[in-house]
């Protein structure tokens, strides 16, 4: 503003009048204006692919679950035995049942804690809990059902496998007590869950977002304003904040936070995520695991959701990756990383559609990322 101000002045009066105290102050700020908006900068780099599977008889939902090498998690459905496989495969295509249980279950439910050991699941009617800890199944039954769809990736069970919130507390039916070892929350059918970092961050009636932490029962911080008619469709832990998706199932907005509930408006915009998003759909949710987040690159207006690229972001700023290869149409929002950021997992048509789709044969995909630090 001081140089615009001078030079205002010099287009009035005459160069003649600038001082070189004033040229010399606005000839630095020149020289360093690119350095400071560098800070924003959004890198491009390649991301190829890695691995595919079908998932022709697998319920979807994908999702990596691990300790040290990667590997996804997924349901896989025998309809003639009328039960459902817990599968771990790696990405060079190793598979392994983790677990079985009977009958169906809720995909959205299906949850893993941050360092792999523990798997939580619910039935399709949500009125079993299963929980696979130190290579024991121990299965409740929840009475009061009602039927009721897990938000997010942790709305079931807690990073740290700690914490754990359904409707009704489960009833222990087999297996060791993996429950008395956990915080439970109970949460009400108008409610949504979202755990992180020890803290319970609860979606009541699409009103607030109320910060819970346990001690000597859930106490409640604080509460979070959201905007008039929107809901949370997931919070995600990118670097040291919290960014929550809240939609009116025609907009999405972004809110960025600290754990304790203080709202952080600006940083999204600082990093440049605004910015990117102006160049394709802004109705995306960001999805995160690991400390890192990230989101799709689709063109605007087209409900095909072709995907022109995936970005990722967290304390580092914003990393735009393009795919190499034929084009691809997501089948679902999720986008999920592994902990080192070098590889991301998503679910795609088998082929582009022509119009929206949502019968056509899909696949896992696993993509290769040339993120700084990673093996390309």
């Amino acid at each position: 503003m001081y140089c615009a101000h001078h030079i205002t002045r010099v287009a009035r009066l005459s160069i003649q009048r600038v001082t070189p105290a004033v040229m010399l102050f606005c000839l630095l700020a020149a020289v360093m204006a690119p350095a400071h908006s560098a800070a924003a900068e959004v890198r491009k780099l390649p991301a190829r692919v890695a691995a595919a599977f079908d998932l022709d008889d697998i319920i979807d939902n994908v999702r990596f679950c691990y300790d040290r090498a990667p590997e996804v998690i997924y349901f896989r459905y025998d309809r003639a035995g009328n039960r459902t496989s817990v599968e771990a495969r790696s990405i060079d295509g190793v598979v392994r049942t983790v677990f079985v249980f009977p009958g169906m279950g809720d995909p959205n439910s299906l949850s893993c804690s941050v360092d792999g050991s523990t798997i939580a699941a619910l039935s399709s009617q949500q009125d079993y809990l299963y929980i696979f800890q130190a290579s024991q199944l121990s299965t409740y039954k929840i009475v009061h059902w009602r039927l009721y769809s897990v938000g997010g990736e942790y709305s079931l069970l807690s990073p740290a496998g700690s914490m754990i919130s359904t409707l009704d507390e489960p009833t222990l039916v087999s297996g060791p007590d993996a429950l008395a070892q956990m915080r439970f929350l109970k949460a009400r059918l108008d409610e949504r869950v979202f755990f992180e970092g020890g803290y319970a961050y609860i979606d009541e009636d699409n009103r607030t977002i109320d910060v819970y932490r346990y001690a000597d029962g859930w106490k409640r911080l604080r509460s979070i304003a959201m905007p008039a008619g929107f809901g949370t469709r997931e919070i995600s832990r990118c670097g040291s904040h919290l960014v929550a998706t809240v939609t009116d199932d025609n907009n999405a907005r972004f809110l960025a936070f600290e754990p304790q509930g203080t709202v952080n408006p600006d940083w999204l915009n600082r990093i440049g995520f605004k910015a990117l998003l102006r160049g394709f759909s802004d109705l995306v949710e960001i999805h995160g695991r690991y400390g890192r987040c990230a989101f799709p690159l689709s063109p605007k207006r087209d409900v095909r959701k072709l995907l022109l690229g995936i970005a990722t972001l967290d304390d580092h700023g914003i990393l735009r990756f393009a795919i190499e290869g034929p084009p691809m149409a997501l089948s679902d929002d999720d986008i999920r990383l592994t902990k080192d950021g070098c590889y991301a997992l998503l679910s795609a048509f088998r082929q582009v559609p022509k119009i929206p789709e949502f019968t056509m044969r899909q696949q896992a995909v696993v993509l290769k990322l040339a993120a700084p630090g990673c093996d390309f």
